[in-house]
C-alpha cells in the first residue's frame, strides 16, 4: 500500500502579539492499493507556540504536516498505516447501511 498525507481544517486565533496562530488542523493519511484509496483522519490540537513563530501567510502544507506527524508520533503513524493496510479485502470494505460510501452528485 502506498501512503500519502494531507492537511485540512486549519483553525487559527489571534493573541495580543501574534496573528493567525494555528490552534488545530486535521491530519489525513491516505492509503492506495490496486487503484482504491482508503482515508483515515485525526483532528489535532497544537500547544501554544513557544520559540520561533512562522506567520500564517508563510506556512506551507508540508510544515503543518510535519507538526502533525510530530504530535502523532511514529508509533501511532505506524498503527494508522497498519489499520489502513488491513482494510482491503476485509469486512470493512463491504458497503452496507451501517457502512455507506460517499458519492458526489452531478452538478
Amino acid at each position: 500500500m502506498e501512503y500519502t498525507y494531507k492537511v485540512s481544517g486549519v483553525k487559527v486565533y489571534d493573541t495580543d502579539t501574534q496573528k493567525d496562530v494555528v490552534k488545530e488542523a486535521t491530519f489525513h493519511i491516505i492509503g492506495t492499493k490496486d487503484g482504491k484509496s482508503y482515508d483515515s483522519f485525526l483532528p489535532m490540537e497544537f500547544a501554544e507556540p513557544s520559540g520561533s513563530f512562522t506567520e500564517f501567510d508563510k506556512l506551507t502544507s508540508d510544515q503543518v504536516l510535519e507538526w502533525l506527524k510530530s504530535v502523532i508520533g511514529e508509533q501511532q503513524l505506524t498503527d494508522l498505516k497498519e489499520g489502513l493496510a488491513a482494510i482491503p479485502g476485509s469486512w470493512m470494505e463491504t458497503v452496507t447501511r451501517d457502512r455507506p460510501i460517499e458519492k458526489a452528485l452531478k452538478e
